[in-house]
């Protein structure tokens, strides 16, 4: 069955709020959106997967139609609250597996969507990326698709394996380079912009 990839997108003018010392407002809706249209362009060479964009932002939602993506309006007051009512959408569509993926993941290849698809359990099970400190999640997939409730937020790797763990669902972690690294903090902002700038030297 179908595995449907839930690709929530805040209102450009308020993610990355986290930036807001080393960005001004301005260059926080300009990296969003390129971010935005990175993510969405790396995920329409991974023919295995189904998009469904997530978003209150209506250029957002213009930007996955026009790529032929399907695209779902939430106000998004809360994160694990949206992504559970994209997943219902999912699920009476006919999706047989459940993937997030957020935005901020600069360094994220079709190839890198493909190993985690690769390394996901055929029938039952969460496979889980966690993020460069080992407690925040980077992406995952879920199968059946509503196996568990969405965790994302503080400590969400130990939440999501405590989860898993209570409903006897088989979890793997998964570290992947290009899935590893996500912009978020200041300190993420300075790692990726040395790494920039060693690529001009």
């Amino acid at each position: 069955m179908e595995i449907w990839f839930l690709i929530p997108v805040k209102r450009l003018e308020r993610a990355k709020s986290r930036l807001a010392a080393v960005l001004p407002r301005r260059a926080r809706i300009r990296l969003t959106w390129l971010l935005t249209q990175r993510t969405l362009q790396v995920v329409t060479r991974v023919p295995e997967v189904h998009p469904l964009v997530i978003s209150a932002d209506l250029r957002v939602l213009a930007l996955a139609r026009s790529m032929g993506m399907d695209a779902y309006f939430d106000r998004w007051e809360d994160l694990n609250r949206a992504l559970t009512a994209a997943r219902r959408y999912a699920v009476r569509h006919g999706a047989g597996g459940i993937g997030v993926l957020p935005i901020d993941l600069p360094r994220v290849t079709p190839e890198a969507i493909q190993a985690l698809l690769q390394a996901g359990f055929p029938d039952r099970g969460l496979v889980l990326v966690p993020d460069q400190r080992a407690q925040g999640t980077n992406a995952l997939l879920l199968r059946p698709p509503e196996a568990l409730p969405f965790r994302f937020g503080p400590g969400s790797l130990e939440a999501f394996q405590a989860e898993a763990r209570a409903r006897g669902l088989p979890v793997r972690l998964f570290h992947h380079e290009a899935l590893t690294f996500d912009l978020d903090t200041e300190a993420d902002w300075a790692a990726w912009r040395a790494r920039a700038d060693r690529k001009k030297l």
